[in-house]
């Protein structure tokens, strides 16, 4: 019984779609997905780092500015104090004249003003002379009476001066004789003064730049608040009491609630702190439009990619059904070649019993039937190992002398050396039928009669040549001749066939040798 697999069920084509570059593809978005995420993390990490930078850089200038602008009023303040320090402080057009000219040209909006020890208001440049008691207005009492009991100079909070008319904050200047108190000297600088500064910085319609006093208490601010402010309650305040700069991401600001970068940098010579304060989403807005706009490019490459990715596929699916329909098709070719040798296998082994039953010289009939198992073995040899177009000859030629040696009832020692080799199949029947002739020479005529015997054959590549030899221990060439006529034209007939050439000679027994060219069958598809 034989389990070779029928034509009718060979397997039908299963490819299976390609995984690997859906894989890959997968991988490969993945990891750009990944790439692009930190990119634009990075991008948007760089983005805060500049508005950052840019807030702490738009303090300084504030700051530079508010020194100057603090340098200029106090210079203007000591000349007042300088003025009046040997006449009398009244309201006199004298004094209001002579004043006039130790302040100089004053930037627009800025008012000075003239108190008395009382406090009352003796001069004022918004109207000239003024009257009015700074010891009796609530808001500015603290700071006469500060600098009243000996300080120097004194900055009031932002709407702590009442006789402004408007947002303002005020610096003062104690005024002394002889080391008795005299008066004060002050200028009021108008909130909209930072109006035009801040314009020119062009930080963003939500940003803001703002001064403080050194504890904290708003002086000025841009956009203008309507209330005075305590700021040092905020978590940035703190950080003004460690560096002389530094900047704090605050999350909503006190007054209006927006999120800001606020940077600070406190004024050099003078109890003050100027602030920039940048909207985040001022800073985010570029890179948001940055990443919308690479998206905008990204996201077609992505599907190109994910489509390539899908034709790549449907290619390489194309090409696996080919390939299964070729491998169907080999697989096919090879049962029916299987097939043929199995049915030429089966003819001779029907000839073969057909032999055994003709009434013939048992000799000559046993000889026959050798021979046709020779062809039945090489043809037996290709269909069990599927090689079409080559044989190994080391297992062919073992059977066939094994196959011999087990008609004959003599115990002969067998030596075989046979190497590991594959011929074409143009070769192998011959050269079997010369194995077979040469064996069975040996058998019949070396070994008869005797009790043991030995047999030795070697098979061996010699660079392009195949060498065969066959020896025994009989009489040697004499017993070897008597095989008449039949063995030994089939042996030369197979020689010629092979295009070789062979030798015998006695050498403690008959030797034969034979030398023929190899030919090397082609190495079949995997």
């Amino acid at each position: 019984m034989r389990d070779d697999v029928k034509p009718g069920l060979l397997r039908a084509p299963r490819a299976t779609r390609p995984a690997l570059p859906i894989l890959l593809t997968g991988l490969f978005t993945v990891a750009l997905l990944a790439v692009a995420g930190l990119i634009v993390l990075e991008n948007y990490q760089t983005a805060l780092k500049e508005g950052e930078a840019r807030a702490l850089s738009s303090a300084h200038v504030v700051a530079a500015h508010l020194e100057w602008m603090i340098e200029a009023s106090d210079q203007a303040l000591r000349r007042i104090g300088t003025e009046v320090r040997d006449r009398p402080i009244d309201g006199s057009p004298g004094l209001a004249a002579d004043l006039s000219r130790a302040v100089g040209q004053l930037p627009a909006g800025f008012q000075y003003s003239l108190l008395d020890d009382t406090g009352v208001v003796r001069f004022s440049s918004a109207g000239g002379n003024a009257s009015g008691n700074a010891s009796d207005n609530h808001s500015e009492r603290a700071y006469f009476s500060s600098l009243r009991d000996g300080q120097e100079l004194s900055f009031t909070r932002l709407l702590d001066n009442d006789l402004a008319g408007k947002p303002s904050f005020t610096v003062a200047r104690r005024i002394e004789r002889d080391g008795i108190f005299r008066g004060i000297a002050s200028i009021t600088i108008p909130n909209e003064s930072l109006d035009g500064f801040w314009a020119s910085m062009g930080l963003g319609p939500n940003s803001t730049i703002l001064i403080i006093k050194d504890d904290g208490w708003l002086m000025a601010r841009r956009p203008a608040t309507t209330r005075p402010i305590d700021l040092s309650t905020t978590a940035w305040y703190p950080m003004t009491r460690q560096m002389p700069s530094g900047f704090y991401h605050s999350p909503v600001s006190p007054i209006d609630g927006h999120a800001r970068i606020v940077a600070f940098w406190k004024v050099s010579g003078w109890p003050l702190i100027a602030l920039a304060a940048i909207a985040r989403q001022e800073v985010l807005d570029q890179f948001w439009r940055n990443l919308f706009s690479d998206t905008l490019v990204m996201l077609p490459l992505m599907a190109l990619l994910v489509l390539g990715a899908f034709w790549i596929n449907r290619l390489l699916y194309r090409t696996a059904v080919r390939n299964e329909e070729l491998e169907q098709a080999v697989e096919r070719n090879r049962f029916l070649l299987r097939e043929i040798h199995h049915r030429v296998k089966n003819n001779l082994q029907a000839v073969l019993a057909l032999v055994r039953l003709q009434a013939l010289p048992v000799e000559a009939r046993d000889d026959m039937a050798r021979r046709i198992a020779a062809m039945i073995a090489v043809h037996e040899q290709i269909y069990q190992n599927d090689q079409f177009e080559q044989v190994e000859v080391a297992p062919y030629a073992t059977k066939l002398i094994t196959d011999i040696a087990s008609g004959y009832e003599t115990p002969v020692v067998l030596d075989l050396r046979l190497q590991a080799l594959t011929v074409d199949r143009e070769q192998a029947l011959p050269l079997g039928m010369i194995i077979n002739e040469v064996v069975s020479n040996s058998f019949k005529y070396a070994f008869a009669g005797r009790q043991s015997g030995r047999l030795s054959v070697e098979l061996r590549e010699d660079g392009d040549n195949l060498n065969l030899v066959i020896r025994d221990d009989g009489p040697g060439i004499e017993a070897f001749g008597r095989a008449g006529g039949m063995g030994s034209k089939l042996i030369a007939n197979f020689v010629k066939q092979l295009g070789g050439q062979f030798t015998t000679r006695n050498d403690g027994g008959a030797v034969f040798s034979l030398e023929v060219p190899r030919v090397k069958a082609p190495q079949a598809a995997a």
